[in-house]
């Protein structure tokens, strides 16, 4: 073996190793490369997937809330529509009470004898007085006196 072959021989064995590690380097970033390639082509997907389901969670919470707020609102509307029929209807009530106690009474101070039978006849009613069905009116005046 000559002196000028064992050179060239060790010289070929690392243009060899340099090639081949090359190679396999190459080899390997085209893994990771493709790999890499997939999680983001993955990752877009899942990320439009998300914002899609986003979206539509969104969307279904704003039709629902819409929904809800128009039931809500109607719901009152009506619970206040039935409360001021309440009030109105007692406020009658108590008005027409009132009227009637008053009505058909002379002026407070109205001595008896100005009074009618009838509104005498009330006044025993209200007193109730016995009897007062059958009395005239001057035994009304002598009992409501009494």
């Amino acid at each position: 073996m000559s002196a000028d072959t064992l050179p060239r021989k060790i010289i070929e064995l690392n243009r060899t190793l340099v090639h081949r590690s090359a190679e396999t380097a190459g080899g390997a970033i085209r893994v990771v490369t493709d790999g890499a390639s997939r999680v983001a082509d993955a990752s877009f997907v899942a990320g439009r997937t998300v914002v899609g389901q986003t979206r539509a969670a969104i969307d279904r919470t704003v039709s629902a809330t819409r929904q809800g707020r128009a039931e809500v609102s109607g719901q009152a509307e009506a619970q206040g529509a039935a409360v001021a029929d309440t009030i109105d209807h007692e406020a009658n009530r108590i008005v027409d009470r009132a009227t009637d106690a008053v009505d058909g009474l002379p002026a407070p101070g109205t001595p008896y004898e100005e009074w009618t039978r009838e509104q005498l006849y009330q006044r025993a009613q209200e007193l109730d007085v016995d009897g007062r069905s059958t009395m005239s009116k001057a035994q009304l005046i002598r009992a409501l006196r009494r």
